[in-house]
C-alpha cells in the first residue's frame, strides 16, 4: 500500500515541476504564460481604449474593425467628462473623428419652401344655374364642356306651363291699368315672373308684345367656361335641379396647404414661382392674396391662395394657358433681416432639446442647450445659449455627444483582446 501512494505523490511534483517557469523567461518567451481566460484576464487602466463610432459598446485595446459594420475603430481612451458636461479630447482624437467649427455671426436667414398644390378657379367667380322652374327642356345651345360663352348668352329653353301662367296673370293686370287692380297685386305678378327667371328686358318686351309665352331661356349670368352640364334635350327638371356649371378662366388660383411651422415665413404679397407640367419650361410669378387662420382638424394644414392670371392663347385664342384642376408645384423664397444664426449641422437634438458643442480651445468642447427660432435651408436662429463670435462644432458633434455620454453615463467596460498565440494554441 505505500508504494503506489509514493508512485501518486512523485507525479503530482512532477506536474508543478512542469508548469514552473522562471520570471525572466516567462517575460522573454510570452508563449511560455500560463493560458489565462479573457473574460477574467486584468485590463491596464492606463491603456488606450478604441470603439466604434456608430457602435460605442464595441471597444477594444488596439485598432481595429467594428464586428458589426466594418468602421475603423477610434480611439478614445485619453477623452474625458467633467462633471459639468465639457468634454476634452486628445489632439489625435479631434484629427481622427475631424472636428470642424463654424463661427456664430448674424446674417440673413433665407428659406426656400417648396409646395405642392392644385390650380383651380375664382370661386368669387363662379356659378351654378339651376332650374327656376318645372318643365322641359327644349334646346340645348351649350352642349360640350368646356365651351366659352358669354355674358347673357342662352344657354337652354324651357318649356313651362308655369311660366305661361304666370306671363298671363301679368299682362291682364298690366292691360286693366292701376284703377283695376291693386299696386301691391301689379307688383307681386311682376315679381313672381323674375323669381321664375324672366329677365327685366324680356319683361320690358311682354308688356310692348302682351303676348305671353311658356319658354324661357335660361341665359349666362357671365362671360367663363362652362365647367360641367347636367340636362340633356327633352329632359324634365324640377325647381333647384342643376342645370350648368360655369367657371371664369381669366385668373386661376394656385391652393396648396401650409404647415404650422411654414406659417412664420408666409406673408401676404409675398411672390410664389409657380410650375406645372401642363405648361412645361415656364415659371409663373404671383403674390399670395389669402392665407386661411383656420387649420384643418385632420390634416393640420391651412390653405394659401395664389391667384394667377391666365390669358387665352393658340392662333384663335381659344384655349386658356393653365387648364383647370391641374397640379403644379410652387416655390416661395423668403430672406429674413440679419439674426443670430448658427448652421444646422452644429445643432443635436438629445431628446431634451437641442444642444450645440462650443470649442473652448485645447480639445475641450462645452455642451450648450439652445433656444432656437426659425429654421432656414441652411442655418438655424439662434434665440438665447449662444454668443456672436463663439465657434461651435459642425462636423463631429454626434461623435462628441456619443462620447460625452459613453464616458459620463456609463461605467467603464472590460476591453476586450486577442489571447497570446500560445496561450490560444493551448
Amino acid at each position: 500500500m505505500k508504494r503506489p501512494t509514493l508512485i501518486i505523490s512523485l507525479a503530482l511534483v512532477a506536474g508543478l515541476a512542469g508548469s514552473y517557469v522562471a520570471p525572466g523567461r516567462a517575460a522573454a518567451d510570452p508563449s511560455l504564460s500560463p493560458a489565462v481566460s479573457l473574460s477574467n484576464r486584468p485590463l491596464a487602466s492606463t491603456a488606450r481604449v478604441y470603439q466604434c463610432p456608430m457602435h460605442p459598446w464595441i471597444k477594444s485595446d488596439h485598432p481595429g474593425k467594428c464586428t458589426i459594420c466594418g468602421m475603423t475603430l477610434v480611439a478614445v481612451g485619453n477623452s474625458a467628462t467633467s462633471p459639468d458636461g465639457m468634454v476634452t479630447l486628445g489632439a489625435g482624437q479631434v484629427t481622427t473623428i475631424g472636428v470642424a467649427t463654424t463661427a456664430v455671426i448674424r446674417q440673413t436667414l433665407t428659406r426656400t419652401l417648396r409646395v405642392t398644390g392644385q390650380i383651380d378657379d375664382d370661386d368669387t367667380r363662379h356659378r351654378i344655374l339651376a332650374a327656376r322652374i318645372p318643365g322641359r327642356v327644349e334646346r340645348l345651345f351649350v352642349n360640350v364642356v368646356g365651351a366659352e360663352v358669354t355674358e347673357g348668352a342662352p344657354l337652354v329653353t324651357i318649356y313651362s306651363p308655369d311660366m305661361l301662367t304666370a306671363q298671363r296673370v301679368y299682362v291682364e293686370r298690366f292691360k286693366a291699368g292701376e284703377g283695376a287692380f291693386p299696386a301691391a297685386d301689379r307688383a307681386a305678378a311682376r315679381e313672381r315672373l323674375l323669381e321664375l327667371g324672366l329677365t327685366e328686358p324680356e319683361i320690358k318686351a311682354l308688356e310692348t308684345t302682351l303676348q305671353p309665352a311658356a319658354i324661357v331661356t335660361v341665359r349666362a349670368p357671365m362671360s367663363g367656361t362652362v365647367v360641367s352640364k347636367s340636362v340633356y334635350e327633352g329632359q324634365y327638371v324640377q325647381v333647384s335641379d342643376r342645370l350648368f356649371e360655369i367657371g371664369d378662366f381669366s385668373s386661376m388660383w394656385f391652393l396648396f396647404d401650409a404647415y404650422a411651422q411654414d406659417i412664420p415665413w408666409l406673408r401676404v404679397g409675398q411672390t410664389v414661382e409657380v410650375t406645372t407640367s401642363a405648361v412645361p419650361g415656364e415659371a409663373m410669378s404671383a403674390p399670395i392674396a389669402f392665407i386661411d387662420p383656420n387649420f384643418n382638424e385632420m390634416s393640420r394644414t391651412t390653405k394659401v391662395r395664389v391667384v394667377i392670371s391666365n390669358p387665352h392663347f393658340g392662333s384663335a385664342g381659344e384655349h386658356h394657358r393653365l387648364p383647370h384642376r391641374v397640379i403644379a408645384e410652387g416655390r416661395v423664397r423668403i430672406d429674413t433681416p440679419a439674426v443670430l444664426t448658427v448652421p444646422r449641422s452644429g445643432v443635436l437634438d438629445t431628446g431634451t432639446g437641442p444642444v450645440a458643442y462650443v470649442d473652448q480651445g485645447g480639445g475641450t468642447f462645452e455642451p450648450r442647450k439652445l433656444r432656437l427660432g426659425r429654421r432656414g435651408d441652411d442655418l438655424v436662429e439662434v434665440l438665447d445659449g449662444l454668443k456672436e463670435g463663439e465657434k461651435v462644432v459642425t462636423h463631429g458633434a454626434l461623435l462628441i455627444d456619443a462620447q460625452a455620454q459613453l464616458t459620463f453615463h456609463e461605467a467603464p467596460l472590460p476591453v476586450e483582446t486577442n489571447p497570446p498565440p500560445a496561450a490560444a494554441a493551448r
